[in-house]
């Protein structure tokens, strides 16, 4: 690997490093107390939610 190659590969490693540090800044931040209880009445609307109905008939 050339010395130029190195040097991108260390740039991208300190900036993905940065972009990770703040991504769980932000996710400790904003995130982290934020709690959704789910129940069994409430799961079950969700899933019993009537789907798309497809249409049989022939295909032109």
């Amino acid at each position: 690997m050339n010395p130029a190659d190195q040097r991108l590969v260390k740039r991208l490693a300190w900036v993905l490093a940065i972009k990770l540090v703040l991504l769980y800044g932000l996710w400790w931040g904003f995130v982290r107390d934020q709690r959704v209880t789910v129940d069994a009445a409430g799961m079950a609307a969700q899933a019993l939610v009537p789907g798309f109905e497809t249409v049989k008939g022939e295909n032109k």
